[in-house]
C-alpha cells in the first residue's frame, strides 16, 4: 500500500467526515414480572413489581403513569406497584420523555392470576336396618372431616353407617343419606335417610302410598276404603262410618247399622239390601228371598210357593189356567 504522502492525499484526511454516528432514540420499559399470582388466601406474589425506564441516546426523567388509578411509587426512572396498589384484574404502566419536541412512549401491562379454590363435594352413605322405617329428625346433622360417617344409631336404633351399600337379606331395607363436604369447614352435612332398596318375601311387608296405579291382573286382594273400612276385616262397621269392602269374602257398600242405603254380596251367596233378603239354599234346600216393605205396581209372571204374604191380591190362576180376565 502507498504512504500518504502527498498534499492530495492530506487534503482528504483533514476534510470533516460526511458521515455522523448513528443517533436513533428509543425509550424501553422492562418489568420484573407480569403477573401477581394471588393465592386462595389472598397473598400476592411478587410482593411488588418494578419498571425500569431505559433510554437509548438520549438523557432525561421519564414520566410514570397507571391505568385504573392504581399507585406507583418511583425512585428516578424506576417505578413500583405492589399488590395492595393495583387497581382492578389487569393495570397498564406507561412510561414517557419528550426529546427535541419528540415523545417517547413505552408500556407494559399486568394482570392478576388467582388460583382455584377447591369446592364443597357429594358424598353419600348407607346403612342396613330391620326398622318398619327410619325417622326423618333431625333433618340434617354434620360431622368432621371428609371420611366420616353419621354416628351408630342415628335416625334408627341398630344403623351403622358406611360408604357402600351393604349386603342385606329378607327382611331388611337399604337406606341412604347424602351429605356434602365442605373443605372450608372441614365439615360433612349429612340429609336425612330415605329408602333405597328392600328385599322382602312378600308385599303385605310394606306400607306404601302408591298415588296412581295401573295394573293388569291383581289376584288375592282386599280393597277397601272410607272412614267405616279402615283395615281388611270383613263386616260391617261398628264406628257409624262408611265406604266399602271388596275380598275373596265378598262385597259390602255403605253401613246397615246406621240410616241409609247399603249393599251386601257374600262369597256364599247371601245378598242384601233394604227390602231385600236372599238366602242361599243348599242340597235339596231352595234359596229364600225375604222381601219388606211394600210391593208396589208388580207385574210379571210368579211360579212357586207365597209364604206368609199379606196384602190385595186379584184373582190368581194357575199357570195351566191361562192369563187372568176381567
Amino acid at each position: 500500500m502507498t504512504p500518504i504522502g502527498g498534499a492530495r492525499d492530506r487534503l482528504i484526511m483533514n476534510t470533516v467526515p460526511r458521515f455522523e454516528p448513528a443517533n436513533d432514540r428509543v425509550l424501553l420499559l422492562a418489568a420484573t414480572a407480569q403477573a401477581f399470582k394471588v393465592a386462595a388466601t389472598a397473598i400476592a406474589a411478587p410482593a411488588s413489581i418494578d419498571f425500569t425506564a431505559g433510554l437509548i441516546n438520549m438523557q432525561g426523567q421519564v414520566t410514570f403513569t397507571a391505568s385504573n388509578a392504581s399507585v406507583l411509587t418511583r425512585v428516578g426512572n424506576v417505578a413500583s406497584m405492589t399488590y395492595g396498589g393495583m387497581v382492578g384484574d389487569s393495570v397498564t404502566i406507561a412510561a414517557s420523555i419528550v426529546v427535541d419536541g419528540l415523545t417517547y412512549t413505552a408500556s407494559q401491562t399486568v394482570s392478576k392470576i388467582f388460583d382455584g379454590v377447591t369446592g364443597n363435594s357429594a358424598r353419600i352413605c348407607y346403612s342396613k336396618t330391620n326398622l318398619l322405617s327410619l325417622a326423618s329428625a333431625p333433618a340434617t346433622i354434620s360431622t368432621q372431616g371428609a371420611t366420616s360417617y353419621p354416628p351408630i344409631d342415628t335416625w334408627g336404633a341398630g344403623t351403622v353407617w358406611e360408604g357402600s351399600p351393604p349386603l342385606f337379606g329378607a327382611g331388611e331395607s337399604l337406606y341412604r343419606s347424602d351429605g356434602i363436604f365442605n373443605p372450608a369447614s372441614g365439615t360433612t352435612k349429612w340429609s336425612a335417610p330415605y329408602l333405597s332398596a328392600l328385599k322382602v318375601g312378600q308385599l303385605s311387608a310394606i306400607s306404601a302410598d302408591l298415588g296412581k296405579v295401573t295394573a293388569g291382573d291383581i289376584y288375592s286382594a282386599t280393597l277397601h276404603g272410607g272412614a267405616g273400612y279402615p283395615s281388611s276385616n270383613y263386616g260391617w262397621p261398628n264406628n257409624g262410618g262408611s265406604g266399602f269392602h271388596l275380598s275373596a269374602q265378598g262385597l259390602l257398600i255403605g253401613n246397615i247399622n246406621v240410616p241409609g242405603g247399603f249393599f251386601q254380596l257374600s262369597s256364599t251367596g247371601y245378598f242384601e239390601m233394604p227390602g231385600l233378603t236372599v238366602t242361599p239354599g243348599g242340597a235339596g234346600v231352595a234359596p229364600i228371598a225375604r222381601f219388606s216393605g211394600e210391593l208396589v205396581a208388580a207385574k210379571g209372571s210368579f211360579r212357586g210357593e207365597l209364604v206368609a204374604a199379606t196384602g190385595t191380591f186379584g184373582l190368581i190362576r194357575s199357570a195351566t189356567s191361562g192369563q187372568r180376565t176381567e
